[in-house]
């Protein structure tokens, strides 16, 4: 294809991507993000944390806390009490969670409206049990939203940057990318803990399963 004839499919594309849309229902975007969300959670047992919850929705008729089917607790959270929501955190400082105190952590949608998103970042860390499961929502191709407390828009190559020293990331995963571009909406990641006990799998049914029985040898 021709230089001119590359310019002029972009900018077809482009057109199409910022157009204004009446959108009933959930976008597609949303679908595809609460899909795979649907399948990294069925697994997933032990204490979660839900970082930023709102009110929980799904914007599909369901809750967040029902895709995590076989965990033992789920505990929500906002940065204000609006919500109703069972903790009330700034995730750039979380005192009040103990080092390690949850096996998986569900954050979506939320680092990009931190200021010092390094120090949120850490904190997630921080409460993450090793050998726990980090699922982790962040926008890419997103219009400004939340104004003005939003900041930033991550990449493939930054994630893996900013998870390179305390994870061990299972899946990266473009959702609704435009086509022939690498212009995802957003990316959703699962990622495993790696620290003193880097050698365990994961907070899963099967992992837990698999200590168990080396336990008992």
């Amino acid at each position: 294809m021709r230089l001119h004839d590359k310019f002029e499919s972009l900018l077809v594309k482009a057109t199409k991507l910022f157009r204004p849309q009446v959108v009933h229902g959930p976008s597609s975007a949303r679908r595809e993000s609460n899909a795979w969300l649907r399948r990294q959670c069925n697994d997933i047992c032990g204490r979660v944390l839900s970082i930023g919850s709102g009110d929980d929705s799904d914007g599909e008729g369901g809750t967040y806390r029902n895709y995590f089917t076989i965990a033992s607790s789920y505990t929500t959270s906002e940065v204000g009490p609006d919500f109703g929501c069972n903790l009330t955190l700034d995730i750039r400082s979380m005192p009040e969670l103990s080092d390690g105190s949850f096996d998986c952590i569900y954050c979506s949608g939320v680092l990009e409206h931190v200021d010092d998103f390094q120090a949120g970042f850490d904190e997630i860390t921080r409460t993450l049990h090793d050998g726990g499961v980090l699922l982790l929502g962040l926008p890419f191709r997103q219009a400004i939203h939340m104004s003005p407390n939003d900041f930033w828009r991550f990449t493939e190559y930054g994630i893996r940057h900013l998870m390179r020293h305390a994870y061990e990331i299972q899946h990266i995963t473009p959702i609704d990318p435009l086509e022939g571009i690498e212009f995802p909406a957003a990316y959703w990641v699962r990622a495993i803990k790696v620290g003193i006990k880097c050698g365990l799998p994961g907070t899963t049914a099967a992992g837990l399963e698999l200590i168990r029985g080396t336990a008992e040898r």
